[in-house]
């Protein structure tokens, strides 16, 4: 019994002192009246005509009506179980596999969650009003489980989603329960994940082959030498027994989407270059279609285009071959070499590169200044350091996104004081002092504390990338960060985050970061103090799109479904409704004198 944890001794103990309650107020006559007449006999006469079998069955009747309404609201509130009690007297875990596989539709229309969610209320169903039962899932939804009874079994089963990212793993609280012989354990799962499971476990199928086609790489880029123009490159993977004619579209904003068919085998996957015509910056969205499809979750993919455009930019230099060859490297930069002296004469540039020189007012374009003298608008310059090491740098940024600084070599550098304007640290040494700052400000600005002749850093296979990077985000056209679902990092400190259907993402703030979880495919819009940036989240994971990958053996829906308990209603509910039609037929018969 489940109130207030009663067994059925003391059950039937409360049954019997309700039905004594009912008889005892049945019985209880209340004391007779004096009424003083003055003749009997009328009264007599009545008495004699009364038929008194008549009135002893009204009585009974009523009596009987009475006291099966007092012992079915009883019994509801006992909440009487008509499930068979556990035999073994073990109690039950049951773990539900809810990885992004078990998103995949089987023959009957359900997913493969659904599947085992049915699965695991006939199990817990099947334990009777006696049974404790333990629901864990493998991806960490329901936090520290513990045995509970069926009610509130059931209700931690409905808490159970499906996961659209992360890697399901096998509790690892009940590896001890597994060990010993306290409770039966019961996993279902479609044995896609490769999950290390304990012996002694009860392995549930719930896998049923599927048709499957997805994304498994979805990139947009210029082709070199010309910036005007895109050219997207498209992975398709077919994880289905049956070969699939898959038919793929791209779409921009404001653009007709370019479709292309593919024929792709089983179990095979094909890739193909796809040239976007007039496509201008923004969202790109890639799609795939193809017959009987079982799996939504890898059918789209997003990339984020800055806008494309040729930048006037000027060096202003006394002389740098090195950095004007990686600025000749950029095919969007039209490049105008200054000296110093012919600076304060020249204007109508898009950004400038100002080597071991800064104007005395800050310019009106964007800036990368490289070992600049101290100015007002700059930060205050701190000690010059011999022969520093780059202790760390921000990766995750757009200016230095792979860009290595571990083996740059330097002969001697200045650092800046970053406490007195908002400025970002890119790169410190090993005291932590910045020697790369960036205003995010507008106009921007990045400046290096050393200059490319007391370093290696001309040497180094990135530094044409930290030029290409430093443009890009100097001319507020900073690639998207391009992350997987699930927790992101953005080096934003205290950003907000806009989500793909133009909702606030909920964050947490680190120092000079903001995290989110990015739980469904698109693009995310990051913005804050320091500057502004867009992340693209895509599963593009063969081994999600893999539904099939699984070892165990089908499983079809008759099985289960001839087994899952009926979607009826709980016993107690089924009592206190007959009580209340016992309820309204006592008031029918009462005022019809059939009781009394």
């Amino acid at each position: 019994m489940n109130l207030l944890g009663l067994s059925p001794v003391w059950a039937a103990v409360l049954l019997i002192a309700v039905a004594a309650a009912v008889i005892g107020l049945y019985l209880l006559k209340p004391a007779p009246r004096r009424i003083v007449i003055a003749s009997t006999l009328i009264w007599e006469r009545v008495l004699h005509r009364k038929r008194r079998d008549a009135e002893r069955w009204r009585w009974w009747q009523s009596l009987l009506v009475s006291l099966l309404i007092a012992l079915l609201i009883a019994f509801a509130i006992i909440r009487p179980d008509t499930g068979q009690e556990s035999t073994d007297g073990k109690r039950i875990a049951i773990v539900v596999d809810n990885g992004p596989s078990m998103q995949t539709l089987r023959s009957d229309g359900r997913t493969r969650l659904e599947y085992a969610m049915a699965e695991a209320r006939r199990l817990i169903a099947a334990g009777g009003a006696g049974g404790r039962t333990k629901v864990v899932d493998t991806m960490g939804t329901l936090g520290a489980p513990v045995f509970e009874d069926r009610r509130r079994a059931l209700a931690e089963l409905d808490r159970i989603g499906a996961a659209a990212r992360g890697k399901p793993r096998f509790p690892e609280t009940l590896r001890a329960d597994a060990k010993g012989d306290a409770a039966r354990i019961v996993f279902i799962t479609d044995g896609v994940a490769a999950l290390d499971i304990p012996k002694g476990v009860e392995v549930v199928s719930a896998f049923e082959p599927a048709a499957n086609v997805g994304l498994t790489a979805f990139d947009v880029r210029t082709p070199p030498g010309d910036p005007r123009r895109y050219e997207a490159f498209v992975a398709v993977a077919n994880a289905g027994a049956a070969p699939q004619r898959v038919a793929i579209a791209i779409a921009g904003a404001g653009r007709a989407p370019v479709e292309r068919t593919l024929d792709v085998k089983a179990h095979d996957t094909r890739a193909l270059t796809v040239t976007l015509p007039d496509f201008v910056g923004g969202p790109v969205r890639a799609s795939v279609r193809a017959d009987g499809d079982a799996f939504a979750l890898d059918d789209e993919a997003y990339a984020f285009l800055p806008v494309t455009k040729v930048a006037k930019v000027a060096l202003v230099t006394p002389g740098n071959r090195a950095l004007e060859q990686a600025l000749r490297l950029d095919p969007r930069v039209v490049l105008t070499i200054l000296s110093p002296q012919q600076y304060a004469t020249r204007a109508g540039f898009d950004a400038y590169v100002f080597d071991r020189f800064a104007p005395p007012a800050a310019p009106a374009a964007p800036a990368l200044l490289i070992r600049p003298p101290h100015q007002s608008w700059l930060p205050a310059i701190g000690a010059t350091r011999a022969a520093p090491l780059v202790e760390s740098w921000l990766d995750g940024h757009p200016v230095l996104d792979n860009v290595s600084l571990r083996d740059v070599q330097i002969e001697r550098s200045v650092t800046f004081r970053t406490d007195a304007m908002p400025v970002i640290a890119l790169a410190r040494d090993a005291g932590g002092a910045a020697m790369i700052v960036a205003s995010a400000a507008q106009p921007r600005w990045i400046a290096s504390g050393f200059a490319i002749e007391d370093s290696n850093f001309a040497a180094q296979a990135s530094f044409p990338m930290f030029v290409v990077n430093a443009l890009a985000w100097l001319l507020d056209e900073p690639p998207a960060m391009v992350r997987p679902l699930g927790l992101a990092s953005v080096p934003i400190a205290r950003a907000r985050v806009v989500g793909p259907s133009g909702y606030q993402k909920d964050t947490r703030f680190v120092p000079d970061a903001t995290l989110f979880d990015a739980d469904v495919p698109g693009v995310y819009a990051a913005e804050g103090e320091t500057g502004r940036l867009r992340i693209v989240a895509n599963v593009l994971d063969p081994a999600v799109t893999a539904v099939n990958a699984s070892r165990l053996a089908p499983r079809r829906s008759a099985a289960t479904d001839a087994r899952a308990p009926a979607n009826a209603p709980e016993p107690w509910f089924v009592l206190l409704l007959v009580a209340i039609l016992l309820m309204m037929f006592e008031w029918w018969t009462y005022h019809r004198r059939l009781t009394l």
